[in-house]
């Protein structure tokens, strides 16, 4: 009698490591073909594939969220804020010594004016007095070649 297809013995899911001639009769319960579950072949511990079913699979690893690729600035936001703030300091600094620099040069004009009102003060007399000195002196000057220059007062 031909052995039917529905009516085979199960095999089991797990490898057989005996020797190459051993043979043992199967045994064990019979199963359908209608209620197998689906196969996948996965590899073991010794890198063979090995039949394992689909319900008895370890569950996957998540997949991993998606990774934010938008350009990022070139320069950390907070090092911006740092530099600008040190610039400003600088800039603040700058503005600040100008401004006493001009305060100092106000107390350093006014002495100068002072002194200059001073002695044109003391000097105005001495301007006003007139005296008439008229002197007239007639120079000539004659210029020959090769340099030579002779001066005559008259």
């Amino acid at each position: 009698m031909p052995e039917s297809p529905l009516l085979r013995p199960a095999h089991h899911a797990a490898p057989h490591y005996g020797l190459p001639g051993d043979t043992a009769p199967l045994t064990g319960p019979i199963e359908l073909a209608a209620d197998r579950e689906p196969v996948v072949w996965v590899p073991d511990a010794y890198g063979q594939m090995v039949p394992m079913l689909k319900s008895q699979l370890p569950a996957s690893a998540p997949q991993s969220p998606p990774r934010d690729l938008t350009p990022q600035p070139l320069i950390h936001p907070r090092a911006q804020i740092l530099a600008a703030a040190g610039i400003a300091a600088a800039g603040i600094g700058w503005g600040v010594g100008q401004a006493f620099t001009a305060f100092a040069g106000i107390g350093t004009g006014s002495v100068m004016w002072a002194a200059l009102g001073v002695a044109a003060w003391k000097i105005a007399p001495a301007m006003t007095r007139t005296t008439t000195n008229t002197t007239v002196t007639t120079i000539h000057n004659t210029n020959r070649w090769f340099g030579t220059s002779h001066t005559h007062n008259r």
